[in-house]
């Protein structure tokens, strides 16, 4: 079995609190949060099939108290939104390099869309290929949603924060709706804020 070396440190949204830890995958440039999120690789702690495993985990619990603990393992099905922290590009696989694809990368278009969970409320890219709707996208069978350049704002604190990857759980969306291609990550966090206030 291939070693686990590199980790990528990632952030789980969940219903009563927040995580945050580090995720090993196996050391290629293919591995990506969202086959780990899946279970769509033979790599690394994929193969624990509905937990992941985070290491040096934070947990920010709903009442405001924070635990330290070195090792979590997280119910798939309980998380929101998975994001990645540090490097815009990790977590991302083949579709972050520079140049030509190899086999079996696709390319997708970028659509600006607007999601809702029962706890968060998300605007981000999210992808499909050219003759592919919306809402094939949503029916696909993979769980988790990839989005870029997501802004997240949580309904209990107000408080809105930036990631450059976010995977969304299709079991917790209650809405999605394509935006203007004028995204919001081009506004202001104040701005984000008041727009994402009036349709919460």
């Amino acid at each position: 079995m291939m070693e686990l070396k590199a980790s990528q440190l990632i952030k789980l949204y969940m219903h009563t609190q927040i995580v945050i830890g580090y995720i090993y995958y196996a050391p290629t440039p293919e591995a990506r949060l969202l086959d780990a999120l899946n279970g769509t690789s033979d790599l690394g702690p994929v193969k624990q099939g509905n937990f992941l495993e985070l290491n040096n985990v934070i947990i920010n619990h709903g009442d405001g108290t924070e635990e330290k603990i070195q090792k979590a393992y997280i119910n798939k099905s309980t998380v929101q939104l998975a994001a990645t922290l540090g490097n815009a590009d990790a977590g991302r696989g083949i579709g972050a390099q520079h140049g030509p694809k190899s086999y079996p990368f696709v390319e997708k278009l970028p659509v600006p869309v607007h999601v809702e969970t029962e706890t968060y409320v998300v605007t981000g890219n999210m992808y499909r290929v050219t003759l592919q709707k919306t809402w094939h996208v949503l029916e696909d069978s993979p769980v988790f949603l990839p989005l870029t350049h997501a802004q997240v704002y949580s309904r209990s604190t107000e408080v809105c924060e930036r990631a450059p990857f976010l995977a969304v759980n299709k079991e917790h969306i209650l809405s999605l709706q394509e935006e203007e291609k004028t995204a919001l990550r081009k506004m202001s966090d104040a701005d984000i804020r008041r727009e994402l206030k009036k349709v919460s």
